[in-house]
Formats: C-alpha cells, structure tokens, sequence
C-alpha cells in the first residue's frame, strides 16, 4: 500500500512539472503556449493550467501555426506583454500581442490583441498601389494608408528615416500630411504624433514627457516599443 501510494505521489509530480516548469517565467510561459497552441492542446489539462481570464475562456482545440515571440516585456512584477510575428504563405507580416499575468500557480497567458483593420482601408490601398499615377491628394492618401497599415517592424525603419523631421514637428505642422500623418499633439503623456486610425485602432509616436510613457495593457496601449531617445511606438484599441 505504502508502495503503491508513493508511485501516485511521484506520477502526480511527473504530471505537474513541465507546467511548473512553464510558468516560471513569462518567456517558458508564452513558448510552452505556442507548442500547445500549435498542437492544438491548450483545452487539455496542462493548456488550461497555462491560461487566465479571456484567454482560457477563448481556448479550442484547434491547431495554431504560431512562431516563436519576437519580443517579451517586463510591464511589471505580475504582468508582461509580448509580440509575435505572423507571416501569411504570400510572405506577408502581421503583429500580434499577448499578455502574460503572475498567478498562484505562476505565469499564465490572459488576453491576446491585433491592431483591427478596415476592410475598405486594405482595399483602398491595394487598387492605389497599382495605379501608376495618382493625383496629388491621392498620393497623401495612399502614403497615410501604407503608415496605418504598416507593421512594426516597418513603422521602426521609417521612424529611423524620419527622426529629424518628426523632432521638429509641432501642432498643425504642414509638414504632417506630407510625411503621410493623422496629427500631433500634447498629452499627460508626452508629444503624441498620431500616424492614423483603423476602425477603434489607433497607431502612431510618442515622445514621452518625463513621467514616461503609458503602461501597455489589453483595454487601453496594447503595444508600447521603445525607439531611443525617449521616443515609442505605440498601439491602441
């Protein structure tokens, strides 16, 4: 009997530990929840033990192709973010954002976010791409809409090409709409530079006052990157 009552104890343990294992950081967190969302596990015991509020609410069985995170932010002591990386078959990228809380039992995934994007936006964008000539408001149009559209990692790149320019920007600049954005202004949180707005999305720069920038979270600034110099880039829904 004594036998038999340690073999349970030590399956039992054998059971929990690669979920003990999982959680103890945000990073063996999210890369575990990528293996079972990839297998299409996270509604098995161990894919739920990695999971909180809507995202274990969200949970199937079926089979993600998600790669590995492309960068994981320490918000606080208990909370983190962090991006994947999509890529369609066609070779086009897309950025997702997950959000990782400290339970009891450890790190677990809570919420998962994308910037919502306008269908007619898209559309609108592709039939300018293939004209060969647009008309002068067209093209402000166009390049507005490939700033709105764009992803991070592309955002990153013109941000490097246009640091001078977006330094000297000022409230109703001239300037705005020729670099292809929405509007800038003062904030409790620093000079905002709005690139554009996507149904109840919204993507730009941020030159943070000296309190900083906005903490990310899932309701409010789902991304927040760090540019140098003070500046971010930042996501809201």
């Amino acid at each position: 009997m004594r036998f038999r009552s340690t073999l349970i104890s030590l399956i039992s343990v054998a059971l929990a530990a690669p979920s003990a294992l999982a959680q103890s950081t945000p990073e063996a967190t999210l890369a575990r929840f990528i293996e079972l969302a990839n297998a299409g596990e996270l509604t098995t015991r161990e894919g739920q033990a990695l999971l909180t509020g809507e995202a274990k609410e969200m949970a199937t069985a079926a089979k993600s192709n998600l790669p590995a995170a492309d960068k994981v932010v320490a918000v606080s002591p208990i909370f983190a973010a962090a991006r994947i990386v999509l890529h369609s078959p066609a070779g086009e990228e897309a950025n997702a954002y997950f959000y990782l809380e400290k339970t009891a039992a450890g790190w677990a995934v809570s919420a998962f976010r994308q910037m919502a994007v306008s269908g007619m936006d898209m559309m609108l964008l592709a039939e300018m791409l293939k004209q060969k000539q647009l008309p002068p408001d067209d093209q402000l149009r166009r390049r507005n809409l490939e700033l709105t559209l764009a992803t991070d990692s592309r955002l990153r790149a013109w941000f490097g090409a246009n640091r001078q320019a977006l330094d000297s920007l000022r409230p109703l600049s001239a300037d705005l709409a020729t670099l292809g954005l929405l509007s800038v202004s003062e904030t409790e949180h620093g000079t905002k530079i709005v690139v554009g707005k996507t149904l109840d999305s919204t993507v730009g720069f941020l030159r943070a006052a000296p309190s900083g920038p906005p903490t990310i979270s899932p309701s409010g600034f789902i991304w927040i990157e760090e540019l140098g110099d003070g500046w971010f880039l930042f996501r809201t829904t």
